[in-house]
C-alpha cells in the first residue's frame, strides 16, 4: 500500500513538471504571461500545430503545372525551370502527353485552348476542334439497309475527323512561346524513340484495349509482341512515333499538313479505306476567337467559345446560381445539390439544341449568356422538388441577344496562364494507328448529330467542327490576375464537374485540393436519374430522395487539373480519380528573372 502511494506522488509530481515545462515553453514563444487563450492562438503558442483542412494542395513560389501524368509534369516543369512561359510549357506537356498517356494525349485529336498573357492583360482562345473531311458525307456512314453504321462512326479509319492538336501547339508557341521550338519538343522526341517504364494503369488500358487496337492497327507499338500482356515496368518504345515528333521538330506544323509525315498520313488513310485527304490536311486552320466570359460574385470567368458547348453552359449555369445563396446552404448540403442538380438539367436542354459550329449556324452567344436569361431560369425552380426532365425545354435564347479526354493547367511566375483540353473522343480513339507515324487518331466524327431531316445545328457538313464539351477555364480574380486555371476531361459530365469544382472555390472558400477531392454529382437533360459519386454523406442521398431525384450511385466523375494562385503562391491540385495525376510546383527561380504576379 505504501509502496503504490509514493508510486502514484511521483508519477503526480512528474505530471506537475510536465505542466510547468509546457507553461514556461509557451510563455516563452508568446512572450506574455501563460493563459489558456494563449495556448489557443495560432503558431508556436500551441502544443501541438495542427491544419485548418484535410486537403492540401501542392506549392509553388515560381510557377505550377498539372497534368493527368507525372511524366508531363515532370516536363513541363523543366521547361519552366529553363525560363520557358506557361506557352513555352503548355506545348511541351501536349507533345509529352501524346506518348506518355496515349488513351487521351494526341497529335491525332483536337481541343480547346486558353491563354492568358498577364502583360497585356489578354485572353485568348483557340479552337482546334477536328474537322469533317470534304468528302463525308451521311450515305458513307450508313448501313446498306438503312440506318447508320456505329462502328464505322467509331473505330477504323473512317471514325477519324481531321485533327488539330499539332497546327494548335505550333500556332500557340508562334504568338506567344519564348524558348526554341525543338527544346519544347524534344522531351516528348526521346521518351517515345527511347521509351519510358509503364506504371500499372497505362499497363491495365493498354491490356483492355488490346483487341480493338490489334484489330485495327496491329502493326503498332500498343500491341505487344507474341501477343503478351503489359505488365507494369514493361519500357514502351514508339519508334514510329519518334519520327513522326523529329518532323514536327524539324519543320513545325507544316510537317503534319504538308509534309512528309503528311504523304504519310494520307498514303495510310488511302490504303486502309479511309477519308482523310491530301486536301483535307492541307485545308486545316485553327480558329483564334474571343473566350466567352462572365461576372460571377465578382470574379471574371472565362471559358472556351463555341463550336465548345460546354464553356456558354458553365457560364450560363454560375449565373443562374448567382440568384442562390449557395454560401449560406453550405457545400454539399441538399439544398446546394438540388439546385445545383435543377441548374444542370435545364442548361444541359439548352447546350443540346442551341449550339453548333458558328462558323456554319448561327450562335446567340449574348443571349445565351444573358443575365435576364438566369434570372427566369432561377425562378422556375422549385426550391423543394426536383423537376421532371420530361416537362423542360430548351429555352429560346435569341430573344435575349444583345468522356476519354485529358486537360493541363500551367502558370508561370509572370502570371500567364494556360488551360488545355484536348481529346481523341474514346480511350485510344478510333484505334487507328497511321502506318508508319506510330499517332494514333481520334473518332470525332461520331460527334456529329445524324438526325433523319439534318436540320440539327450540330448535323455533319464536310469542313465543319463537331459540338465538344471541352471547357477549359480561367477564373480573373483581384485586378485582373488568374486566380484559378481549371479543366477536366469527362464527355457530358465535363461542364459540371466544373461548375462544382468553381463553386467549392468562389462560393465555399475552399482550397483547390478541396474543392478537388469532394464528391460530385451529375445530371443530364434525357434522364431524371442524378448521380451521384462515393463518399456523399447518405442522410443528404436520402433527402434528395424524397425531393424527387431519382438517385443512381457513381462511378469517378472527371478528373480535374487545376491551379489556384493566392497571396503569392501557386497551388495546384491533380485529381485523385486518375492514377499518376501530378501537379509540379516550381520552387527556384527560373533562368530569366521576372515580376511574379
Amino acid at each position: 500500500m505504501k509502496a503504490h502511494f509514493v508510486s502514484h506522488n511521483k508519477l503526480l509530481r512528474g505530471r506537475a513538471v510536465l505542466l510547468s515545462a509546457i507553461i514556461f515553453v509557451s510563455a516563452f514563444f508568446s512572450g506574455t504571461a501563460w493563459s489558456q487563450s494563449a495556448l489557443e492562438e495560432p503558431g508556436f503558442t500551441q502544443p501541438i500545430i495542427r491544419y485548418d483542412s484535410i486537403h492540401h494542395p501542392v506549392p509553388g513560389r515560381f510557377g505550377m503545372v498539372v497534368t493527368q501524368n507525372s511524366i508531363a509534369s515532370n516536363v513541363g516543369q523543366g521547361i519552366l525551370a529553363k525560363g520557358g512561359n506557361a506557352v513555352d510549357a503548355a506545348v511541351a506537356v501536349g507533345f509529352a502527353l501524346a506518348v506518355t498517356l496515349p488513351r487521351a494525349g494526341n497529335l491525332g485529336g483536337s481541343g480547346f485552348m486558353l491563354a492568358h498573357m498577364a502583360e497585356a492583360q489578354k485572353t485568348v482562345a483557340l479552337d482546334y476542334r477536328s474537322v469533317a473531311p470534304l468528302s463525308a458525307s451521311v450515305n458513307k456512314f450508313s448501313k446498306p439497309g438503312g440506318g447508320l453504321d456505329m462502328d464505322k462512326l467509331t473505330f477504323g479509319p473512317m471514325a477519324p475527323a481531321i485533327p488539330g492538336t499539332v497546327a494548335a501547339m505550333h500556332q500557340a508557341w508562334q504568338k506567344f512561346g519564348s524558348l526554341p521550338w525543338k527544346d519544347l519538343l524534344l522531351p516528348a522526341y526521346q521518351l517515345a524513340n527511347e521509351g519510358f517504364f509503364l506504371w500499372h494503369d497505362l499497363a491495365n488500358v493498354l491490356n483492355k484495349a488490346s483487341s480493338v487496337l490489334g484489330y485495327y492497327s496491329p502493326g503498332s507499338a500498343y500491341i505487344k509482341s507474341g501477343g503478351q500482356k503489359w505488365a507494369a515496368g514493361d519500357v514502351l518504345v514508339q519508334k514510329d512515333l519518334a519520327w513522326s515528333i523529329g518532323q514536327i521538330m524539324e519543320h513545325g506544323a507544316k510537317a503534319f499538313y504538308e509534309g512528309e509525315l503528311a504523304e504519310r498520313i494520307v498514303k495510310a488513310f488511302e490504303k486502309s479505306g479511309g477519308i482523310i485527304s491530301a486536301e483535307d490536311l492541307a485545308a486545316y486552320e485553327v480558329k483564334e476567337r474571343k473566350p466567352v466570359e462572365t461576372d460571377y460574385r465578382g470574379k471574371r470567368v472565362l471559358s472556351a467559345p463555341p463550336v465548345s458547348g460546354g464553356g456558354v453552359t458553365l457560364l450560363q449555369m454560375l449565373n443562374v446560381l448567382e440568384n442562390f445563396p449557395m454560401t449560406d446552404l453550405g457545400a454539399n448540403s441538399a439544398k446546394s445539390l438540388h439546385i445545383l442538380a435543377e441548374v444542370m438539367k435545364r442548361s444541359a436542354a439548352n447546350r443540346r439544341s442551341l449550339l453548333g459550329d458558328p462558323d456554319f449556324v448561327k450562335v446567340f452567344i449574348d443571349g445565351y449568356l444573358s443575365k435576364d436569361l438566369a434570372k427566369k431560369m432561377a425562378t422556375d425552380i422549385n426550391m423543394e422538388q426536383a423537376a421532371d426532365v420530361k416537362t423542360i425545354k430548351a429555352e429560346p435564347v435569341e430573344i435575349y441577344e444583345s468522356r476519354n479526354t485529358t486537360h493541363f493547367s500551367v502558370m508561370d511566375k509572370y502570371g500567364n496562364a494556360v488551360s488545355n483540353t484536348y481529346t481523341l473522343g474514346y480511350s485510344f480513339g478510333s484505334a487507328y494507328v497511321a502506318e508508319g507515324t506510330g499517332i494514333l487518331f481520334d473518332n470525332q466524327m461520331r460527334n456529329f448529330s445524324y438526325r433523319q431531316d439534318g436540320k440539327h445545328m450540330n448535323a455533319m457538313v464536310p469542313g465543319k467542327r463537331m459540338l465538344s464539351t471541352m471547357s477549359p477555364t480561367i477564373v480573373l480574380g483581384e485586378k485582373g490576375k488568374v486566380m484559378l486555371v481549371t479543366g477536366t476531361p469527362g464527355g457530358s459530365r465535363i461542364i459540371n464537374v466544373l461548375l462544382q469544382v468553381v463553386v467549392n472555390v468562389i462560393d465555399h472558400g475552399m482550397n483547390i485540393a478541396e474543392a478537388t477531392h469532394r464528391p460530385r454529382i451529375h445530371q443530364g437533360w434525357r434522364s431524371q436519374t442524378l448521380h451521384i459519386e462515393t463518399g456523399m454523406n447518405p442522410e443528404v442521398t436520402r433527402i434528395l430522395e424524397t425531393m424527387g431525384h431519382d438517385i443512381r450511385p457513381a462511378k469517378t466523375m472527371g478528373s480535374t487539373q487545376s491551379i489556384r494562385w493566392r497571396e503569392g503562391t501557386f497551388y495546384g491540385s491533380a485529381d485523385p480519380r486518375r492514377p499518376n495525376a501530378q501537379a509540379n510546383g516550381l520552387n527556384t527561380d527560373p533562368v530569366h528573372p521576372g515580376t511574379l504576379p
